[in-house]
């Protein structure tokens, strides 16, 4: 109904789970790393929680997206079932053929354990996702975990995705689910968004539907963050309300006003006055306070000039004295001829000559010159900065990123044969890795600001913020920048996790030819087991590359064996 009303493309406030989408905020994306991960290990169980309304869905469906082709998926929706009708909707979501007159336990549990072993001989993974699994009888979790049981040597044939509230812990704590709760491998807790999140959140889906201007004031975000207590679903309802409220009102800006009516409409009336009988006294204490201490400041600073302005005063007063003491000398006594002077007898300058090498010098100190502070962006630029930041970033690798087409940028990425590694560490770190990257800074009011880093040396760094290019000085970076950043890099075929030594796969094979290619060795000379011969190659090229000589092998070695082969990867540095 507003959608034209705004300028937008489409319903930016919609609960339903769409990945496009999802704001990966640090919380999302340690829930979306954990559950990829538990997906490529070989656990059991994985398992995510969530208060009402965080996310946990939309995390899953964008999981769902990154799912491999060579893993069946079965996704139960509605886990309030016996366990025979669980058993049955797993047969009916892998396509299991069974006999409809036989439906027991052990009928059900034959097929999809022959069905396991044929998906294993081909080379295939089989997971199970359940979404309110708090719902699950504890009889229906024990049958879980005896399908669980099915394994080979190497990992298990099944694996489960428990997506739960809460509440769903105190169940895992029962005695008679022990052994459950100890197959978990990779577990999570998703809570609430921050207050700046709640910010960044809105403008996020704004602009994913097409609004290119701010429609929450930053005054009324903290008030929708008070409402909503920072829960995704309840900012969807309640700025859904709120834009509805400003088309009725035919207001193109949501104001306080008519976000208490929204908050209202979803909350009711009680619970809206309630929160807000809440927030008042915190607000009337930091009054309070700011008054207190800007009375003692008032009165430092009074006391302050006082000193000074009887200070001055006495050195007026000696100055005066001083002045009294001097000579007096009569105004005629100075002639015009005195004070008159020709213009000749002022040495004029000669013309200076500039030495080229002097002249390229005073250019470069120049340019070192321009590389100065930063220039932050308004509001509205403020809000877009992670998006237009990712944009840049794959722009230096000469891909186009579009979010409303493409969804997430690491989603995004891995279509490309790209992976995105996000971590906190230092310039030093970054130097190394040699890629560009989105930094998140913090400016003088501590909010979160993203650039794409495209150039970095030892004096100077080059930005993209808010669509323009910057150069600002190591200083300027190092005073708002946490440690925070991401970047884009080339997996190698079948990449998982950390290549140790003892290890066994394709990758260890694509590991030995790359090292042969750098050190010259015969091509015929090639290792599918990580041995000592090879961990030594390894340890050898990363002392030479200013790497710790560990022998493991992670991102940062596979980064660098990427830009020593040849790969044609753009460069934070020269280098």
């Amino acid at each position: 109904m507003y959608l034209e009303h705004f300028g937008l493309l489409e319903a930016p406030f919609s609960i339903a789970p769409d990945p496009r989408y999802l704001y990966m905020s640090e919380r999302h994306r340690e829930a979306l790393a954990h559950l990829i991960y538990g997906m490529e290990s070989d656990g059991a169980f994985i398992l995510l929680t969530g208060d009402v309304g965080t996310g946990k869905t939309t995390v899953s469906r964008c999981l769902l997206g990154q799912v491999p082709e060579n893993t069946n998926l079965a996704l139960v929706l509605n886990p309030k079932l016996t366990s025979i009708e669980l058993l049955q909707v797993i047969c009916d979501e892998l396509h299991i053929i069974y006999e409809k007159t036989d439906l027991s336990v052990k009928a059900l549990v034959d097929y999809i354990n022959r069905n396991l072993l044929e998906a294993h001989a081909q080379g295939k993974k089989t997971v199970v996702l359940i979404e309110e699994a708090q719902n699950l009888d504890l009889d229906v979790l024990e049958q879980l975990r005896l399908l669980t049981n099915l394994e080979t040597n190497e990992r298990k044939l099944l694996q489960v995705i428990l997506l739960g509230q809460p509440e769903f812990l105190d169940v895992l704590d029962r005695p008679e689910l022990s052994q459950l709760a100890q197959r978990i491998t990779a577990r999570f807790h998703l809570g609430p968004l921050k207050q700046h999140e709640v910010e960044e959140y809105t403008a996020h889906r704004l602009a994913i539907a097409g609004c290119r201007r701010p429609l929450f004031p930053h005054a009324v975000i903290k008030q929708l963050f008070n409402y909503s207590g920072g829960v995704p679903r309840l900012i969807n309802v309640i700025c859904d309300r709120a834009l509805l409220g400003c088309y009725v009102q035919n207001k193109h800006q949501v104001d306080k006003k008519i976000l208490m009516n929204a908050a209202k409409e979803v909350l009711g009336d009680k619970k809206t006055a309630a929160i807000k009988a809440n927030v008042k006294p915190k607000l009337y204490k930091i009054y309070a306070i700011a008054v207190v201490v800007i009375m003692l400041m008032t009165a430092a600073y009074l006391s302050g000039v006082r000193l000074e302005l009887a200070s001055s005063v006495n050195k007026i007063d000696a100055d005066i004295v001083e002045v009294q003491k001097l000579p007096q000398v009569k105004a005629e006594q100075i002639t015009v001829e005195q004070v008159d002077i020709q213009a000749e007898d002022v040495p004029q300058e000669e013309p200076v000559v500039v030495d080229p090498v002097e002249a390229e010098l005073l250019a470069v100190a120049a340019d070192s010159k321009e590389a100065g502070f930063i220039k932050w962006p308004d509001r509205g630029q403020r809000l877009r900065s992670n998006l237009q930041s990712y944009q840049s970033l794959f722009d230096s690798w000469q891909l186009d990123y579009n979010i409303l087409t493409n969804g997430t940028p690491c989603f995004f990425a891995e279509t490309k044969g790209l992976s995105c590694l996000h971590e906190r560490s230092d310039l030093q770190s970054l130097l190394q890795y040699n890629r560009p990257a989105v930094l998140t800074l913090y400016d003088d009011l501590n909010r979160r600001q993203y650039v794409a880093l495209i150039e970095l040396n030892e004096e100077s760094a080059k930005i993209v913020m808010a669509g323009g290019v910057q150069k600002i000085s190591l200083e300027q970076l190092i005073f708002y920048w946490k440690g925070e950043f991401s970047l884009l890099w080339r997996t190698p075929p079948e990449y998982k996790d950390l290549i140790r030594p003892g290890d066994s796969s394709k990758l260890v094979l694509w590991l030995s030819e790359r090292m042969n290619e750098i050190n010259h060795n015969p091509q015929d000379s090639v290792h599918s087991y990580y041995d000592r011969e090879l961990v030594e190659q390894i340890k050898a090229f990363q002392l030479r590359e200013g790497l710790e000589a560990d022998g493991v092998v992670g991102v940062k070695t596979l980064i660098h064996i990427n830009q020593v082969t040849g790969e044609k990867v753009p460069l934070l540095g020269t280098s």
